[in-house]
């Protein structure tokens, strides 16, 4: 019972890690909230392009892994790498919401294929390439794929609810967009301190 119990809280974990990574102001939210103002469709598979490139990454990492070993002091440098990268994004969360009038701002532009914007989005994104050989390949080593699970679960929660909140609720899309990025930039805070503290017990 106490098994499951756990099994239970890391992949809740990787749900709010997913939610996390997932939600801030970007590239990628930004093109979803475009394309949800015609349909949620449209924002969804902007999403799902770039949880596949999510996925791509994923692959590669975990195959990585197996040519790794990711033990003691790099494990502890990859944590702490890992904390400090999380620390930046939760920095340019805060920093991008300040600056955040919403997505009209980006204009009315959409595009013929949003799985295909979403994608590529995706796979050119430096910060994501940089979180899957960082934060991804620290969460595969030190849990497993159970975290995993629960991120790609975080991510696609994100994609579809996120979509349906833009097209329904347009007009408070700021004040919305505003209180997402400030919970996110606080998981990533909370998430960068929680691998700082396993770096200390491993460096010191």
């Amino acid at each position: 019972m106490q098994v499951g119990a756990e099994i239970f809280g890391v992949f809740l974990a990787g749900i709010a890690l997913g939610l996390s990574i997932a939600a801030p102001p970007g590239p990628v939210n930004a093109m979803i909230a475009i394309q949800s103002t015609r349909s949620t469709l449209r924002g969804f598979l902007v999403g799902l392009g770039a949880m596949t490139s999510d996925a791509t990454f994923l692959i590669i990492t975990y195959n990585l892994r197996q040519f790794l070993e990711i033990q003691g002091l790099v494990k502890g440098a990859l944590s702490l790498v890992s904390s400090v990268l999380l620390a930046y994004l939760a920095y340019l969360t805060l920093r991008s919401v300040k600056k955040l009038g919403g997505p009209g701002d980006s204009g009315r532009r959409t595009s013929a294929i949003p799985y295909i914007t979403g994608l590529s989005i995706g796979l050119t994104n430096p910060f994501q390439i940089a979180w899957w050989m960082s934060v991804g390949l620290s969460l595969i080593s030190s849990i497993g794929l159970i975290i995993i699970i629960g991120f790609f679960s975080g991510i696609l929660l994100w994609i579809v609810s996120f979509p349906m909140v833009i097209h329904f609720a347009q007009s408070r899309v700021p004040q919305l967009y505003k209180i997402v990025g400030y919970a996110s930039a606080a998981l990533l805070i909370a998430f960068s301190l929680w691998f700082m503290f396993s770096a200390l017990q491993l460096l010191i």
